[in-house]
């Protein structure tokens, strides 16, 4: 078994500027070259879950998922180390966890390929587990698919995106995609602040402990991420073995401060990050620093002087005036009932094949925005949310 330290704040940055497969190839070798190699952080032999960010799988072009060639990279890498990895991800809440969805997610995000050019294996077991973890400070155990609580190590290969509700998806929040399917909507519900939730999944992490994080931030996603946001070069491949740091480098790369996303602010009050000692080997990250990544329509953050703070603390206070609303768009909307599944406070119904929101109910969790494949969730803030989104702004 490899023995490693899991709290090392070392992230490798390496550019790369299209996703030529020799070009990513190369850039990840690279990477895992300047944290020591792959031996450092896997043994030869070992059963390796690789978890990509899979959503409901979608064209590559999009940037909704990790792109192929970063998937196939890795797999190879494993394959000549004698670990023929295993690919698996719950697709989001809203897609029923099953070999069928997960066949047709993983042939639209390009994986099936991967495993046809690699020798990865496509996992199909749909079955879960519960996972004791007593240490947690919010959750004390949680249910997480099979293959990876059969596996001896996770690989986690994410996409660089902002997010609605945590701001940013990278690292940290890849990791959620172990929880099946239908049971993701228990979690939005029980851990309805962004902070709450933020601090459930580093327990989540900790708990699973992966051993490798390797970001596609090549091409990220910009604006209303996770889905219906839009592409936008970085032009870089980071890797490290702490989630919290490499986190932390991706977050500064798109102009947030780490400590605005939940899962940072949550690892470094418990003392397993300190951001101000992550550190990087590579090429300069000043050179792939894209200041004006545009932010979610939900971003209310950044350094700022006394009266905006103050504003701030009205936006916590009062999140529901501020935050924006989902409403349907009747004619993209098709009724396959996505957003009814996903909702965690049932404020969804499907009525004459067409979904309507109850606003009274809704958490502003945007799940549905999430899911939506139609682009039929449209977000909207009322007169004294578009107030404060100018005063902010």
């Amino acid at each position: 078994m490899v023995q490693q330290t899991r709290r090392d704040p070392t992230v490798a940055v390496v550019r790369c500027d299209a996703y030529d497969p020799d070009e990513v190839d190369a850039a990840v070798r690279r990477a895992l070259g300047l944290l020591g190699g792959i031996e450092r952080f896997i043994s030869s032999g070992e059963r390796v879950l690789l978890k990509p960010n899979l959503l409901q799988g979608q064209d590559p072009e999009r940037c909704v998922t990790t792109h192929p060639t970063i998937v196939a990279a890795v797999a190879r890498i494993l394959a000549e180390h004698g670990c023929p990895a295993l690919i698996a991800d719950s697709p989001g809440a809203g897609v029923i966890y099953s070999e069928a969805n997960l066949r047709r997610a993983y042939s639209r995000a390009g994986y099936t390929a991967v495993a046809e050019e690699t020798g990865a294996l496509l996992n199909y077991d749909t079955s879960s587990v519960v996972v004791p973890y007593p240490e947690g400070e919010l959750i004390t155990q949680f249910p997480i698919i099979t293959p990876a609580v059969e596996a001896d190590a996770i690989v986690v290969v994410s996409k660089a995106k902002t997010h609605m509700w945590t701001r940013m998806t990278g690292a940290t929040k890849n990791l959620f995609g172990l929880i099946p399917g239908l049971e993701k909507p228990v979690f939005h519900f029980r851990f309805q602040d962004e902070y709450a939730f933020g601090r459930m999944l580093v327990d989540l992490n900790e708990c699973m402990k992966p051993r490798l994080q390797i970001v596609d931030a090549v091409i990220g996603m910009e604006g209303d991420g996770p889905q219906s946001g839009n592409p936008r070069k970085i032009g870089v491949i980071l890797a490290g073995s702490d989630y919290a740091a490499v986190d932390t480098v991706l977050a500064r790369l798109i102009g947030m401060d780490p400590l605005e996303i939940g899962s940072i602010r949550s690892a470094a009050a418990r003392g397993l990050l300190d951001p101000a000692a992550v550190r990087t080997v590579g090429d300069d990250p000043a050179e792939f620093a894209v200041p004006d990544f545009r932010k979610p329509s939900t971003y209310a953050g950044g350094r700022a002087g006394i009266w905006r703070r103050v504003l701030l603390a009205v936006v916590q206070r009062f999140g529901r005036i501020y935050a924006p609303r989902p409403g349907v768009v009747a004619q993209s909307c098709v009724g396959c009932r996505k957003c009814e599944r996903i909702c965690p406070v049932q404020a969804i119904t499907i009525t004459e094949g067409r979904a309507t929101i109850d606003l009274t109910r809704c958490i502003r969790c945007y799940c549905c925005h999430e899911m939506c494949t139609e682009h039929a969730i449209a977000l909207s803030r009322s007169l004294a949310g578009r107030l404060l989104a100018r005063l902010l702004g």
